[in-house]
């Protein structure tokens, strides 16, 4: 069975090993025991490190995330269409009722009589 991986994530995951041979290489050279043992822990936290890092810098998609949008079904209207609003005015303004007052110019509201 073959386990598809993002060849960025193979990236970051190759230069986070990297990162941490390269840190139990030198912990085992600054070594003062005999024979000289690198430290283990140190180099496994400075590679997660560097991979948490990474991967924040970088970005790893969420698995099952497609880069391209799936392609769409074209569907049929089964449902009638609505009726004209018998009440609609060609370009969207109804005028004004005659027996309301244009607002005032001051922005005072009209007195109710």
């Amino acid at each position: 069975m073959n386990v598809p991986i993002d060849v960025g994530a193979g990236l970051i995951f190759l230069a986070s090993v990297a990162v941490g041979y390269i840190v139990h290489r030198h912990t085992q050279a600054a070594s003062t025991t005999t024979p000289p043992t690198g430290d283990i822990g140190v180099s496994f936290t400075a590679g997660s490190a560097t991979l948490i890092a990474l991967a924040f810098l970088f970005g790893i998609p969420a698995p099952g995330s497609e880069s391209t949008p799936a392609p769409t079904t074209a569907q049929t209207q089964n449902t009638t269409p609505a009726a004209p609003n018998p009440t609609a005015v060609p370009g969207g303004v109804a005028p004004a009722a005659p027996d309301v007052p244009a607002p005032q110019a001051t922005g005072a509201l009209p007195s109710p009589h």
